[in-house]
């Protein structure tokens, strides 16, 4: 036998051996599947959520940046709405979008957790001790771009935010009302001076406060710096003029502990928007669930379903 021979026969040799390793490996494989069954599908749940922008510098507009999560897996040709959350003084995008329990929300909800960036990690709204950037042409740019790049529908974005971005959800409810559809303030107000009056149409505008809040308290407080931060209830008042909001000031009876809330709705205000007034015993703090129930509450075209850890006492 040749060397050639002798290598050809070699080759073959190998070649019969890979195909049954392959052959058998199918097998196993086969018997394996047939005793477990297929593997389960994946629950969206639980999923990992993708940040849509690039991961140094956020998606940028003119005047600043913003991070957006989108809803997994997101709707086959169709928009979802949106959650735009403001964080706290010293805050970022990047946090917002680290908080599991707002990805969560929003993943349960099926909606778009879209993050500001606050300037200096602040905000620059009237009466803040932050002169950075007009907010609310920031704000317009980050709303044209979400929906010029993703599919998010505009007519169902909620703002929502934490203590001083809680203050700038109360600024873009007074200014510019028909940008959202809803307004969630968490432990925020107006500061002073108070403005004059809001734009209409009167929005929804759930506000959730802590009455052992020392930082933001209801009735606000004033800094050393000379700035104050505004009165809850004064700033209800502003919002929905006429006295319909006088009620929301009453004394909660044993109000609940943290996340659960003590809930009153204010009445006889003109137009249908909901306006809500949330307490808790807690002081300065924030719960994803509290986002996720104005969500519920406010947004159509569902029912709002019976609101867990929340009683309404009024009316």
């Amino acid at each position: 036998m040749t060397a050639r021979d002798l290598a050809a026969r070699n080759l073959a040799t190998r070649q019969r051996l890979a195909w049954w390793v392959v052959a058998l490996a199918a097998a196993i494989f086969a018997a394996a599947l047939a005793l477990t069954g297929p593997a389960p599908a994946q629950n969206p749940a639980d999923r990992k959520a993708v940040d849509s922008c690039p991961a140094e510098g956020g998606c940028p507009v003119e005047g600043g940046s913003y991070r957006i999560i989108l809803p997994q897996p997101a709707p086959a040709g169709e928009r979802s709405g949106a959650i735009l959350y403001f964080h706290g003084y010293q805050g970022s995008a990047d946090e917002t979008i680290a908080d599991q329990g707002l990805v969560a929300v929003a993943q349960r909800l099926g909606v778009a957790l879209i993050a500001a960036d606050g300037m200096a990690r602040t905000w620059s709204y009237p009466g803040s001790p932050g002169h950075h950037r007009d907010e609310f042409a920031y704000v317009g740019r980050v709303l044209d771009d979400v929906a010029q790049r993703f599919p998010v529908d505009p007519g169902r974005i909620m703002a929502s935010g934490f203590s001083q971005g809680g203050s700038m959800v109360w600024y873009l409810a007074c200014r510019m009302p028909a940008r959202f559809a809803g307004f969630a303030p968490i432990a925020g107000a107006f500061w002073e001076p108070l403005p004059r009056g809001c734009a209409g149409p009167r929005p929804n505008l759930i506000h959730v406060h802590g009455v052992s809040d020392t930082t933001v308290p209801l009735a606000g407080r004033s800094l050393r710096s000379g700035y104050r931060r505004g009165d809850v209830f004064k700033s209800l008042a502003i919002l929905a003029p006429g006295g319909c909001t006088a009620s929301l000031a009453a004394a909660i009876e044993a109000p609940a502990d943290p996340p659960q809330l003590t809930c009153r709705l204010a009445s006889g205000c003109a137009g249908p928007a909901r306006l809500e007034l949330c307490r808790h015993t807690g002081g300065h703090i924030a719960a994803a669930t509290w986002v996720e129930r104005a969500w519920r509450l406010i947004m159509p075209p569902e029912a709002p379903p019976a609101s867990t850890g929340a009683r309404l006492t009024f009316p």
